[in-house]
């Protein structure tokens, strides 16, 4: 009887108990915490960065060079979750692109939201295959737009001015294709600015509203982007730099002695890695690793 009883344990009860404690385990995993999360994943000389709102939604904005944001996203999402709500390009270099083309074909992609925009590549190509592929539900992207991630999260767009196909006259034009714009969570905002220059940031301090809580430094902290008159109207607490070992000299001393004037907290992936911010519609605070 008492061997019975042992059996009975080892291979029918305690079986069972692990089994339930896997799928506690898992559903505890898929909770979402009602905090947004945002990852600027380390990928080198390029931008990719993870948002997740406070409902689990995620939003990928670029996807780096190479393959490393595939690594990054494993890290940051369960692994048993393939689903991205949206994918983001901000504009067609391959700094910000490479990598999604790997996304495209590792996970499901509900919709991309791009600029409309002429440019010839051989990986821009490939990238519109995938998305063809992907059956996702292209948005592109126009000045006005407001988009939901969740109940409580928007972006905004700020630019391009419209949806109308842009046909830069040479490969640096496209930077200022870009899109810009704003994510709100509560009374936490982030402003993205992509690549654009300081001619298109300086067009849209008239036009809108830029004060923002955390900013991704455009261009890799390029010189001819974040200009002294975006800073002021937008006065982050934070400020992140996506820059990898690079040849250009970014970020440029000009745009740290710019940051430090205003006493913006400055995180960079070349220093620090990956940086990870999450927000309780309140503040934003940086997770410490």
């Amino acid at each position: 009887m008492e061997t019975k009883t042992k059996k009975l344990i080892s291979y029918i009860i305690l079986p069972l108990l692990l089994a339930l404690c896997f799928v506690q385990y898992l559903h505890a995993q898929a909770e979402p915490d009602w905090l947004m999360h945002v990852n600027f994943f380390d990928v080198g000389q390029g931008d990719s960065f993870l948002i997740t709102t406070y409902e689990g939604n995620q939003i990928l904005v670029d996807g780096g060079p190479g393959k490393g944001v595939l690594e990054e996203l494993g890290r940051a999402v369960p692994y048993y979750d393939r689903v991205i709500e949206m994918v983001v390009l901000t504009h067609p270099h391959n700094d910000h692109m490479e990598g999604l083309v790997e996304v495209l074909e590792k996970y499901e992609v509900k919709k991309i939201l791009m600029p409309n925009v002429e440019y010839k590549s051989t990986v821009y190509e490939e990238f519109l295959r995938a998305a063809k592929d992907e059956s996702a539900e292209i948005v592109y992207a126009a000045q006005g737009q407001r988009i939901y991630l969740d109940k409580a999260t928007v972006l905004d767009i700020m630019y391009p001015l419209s949806k109308e196909v842009a046909k830069p006259k040479k490969s640096d034009d496209v930077n200022d294709a870009s899109i810009v714009a704003k994510v709100t969570f509560g009374r936490t905002k982030i402003l993205l600015t992509g690549d654009a220059g300081s001619d298109i940031e300086k067009k849209l301090l008239p036009m809108f509203d830029l004060d923002a809580d955390l900013l991704k430094v455009g261009h890799h902290g390029s010189k001819h982007s974040t200009s002294e008159e975006l800073l002021a109207e937008a006065t982050p607490e934070y400020s992140v730099i996506q820059v990898g070992n690079n040849k250009y000299g970014h970020p440029a001393p000009e745009i740290l002695e710019k940051l430090s004037k205003i006493n913006s907290k400055v995180y960079r992936n070349d220093h620090q890695g990956s940086i990870e911010f999450v927000s309780d519609g309140s503040v934003f605070r940086p997770v410490e690793n």
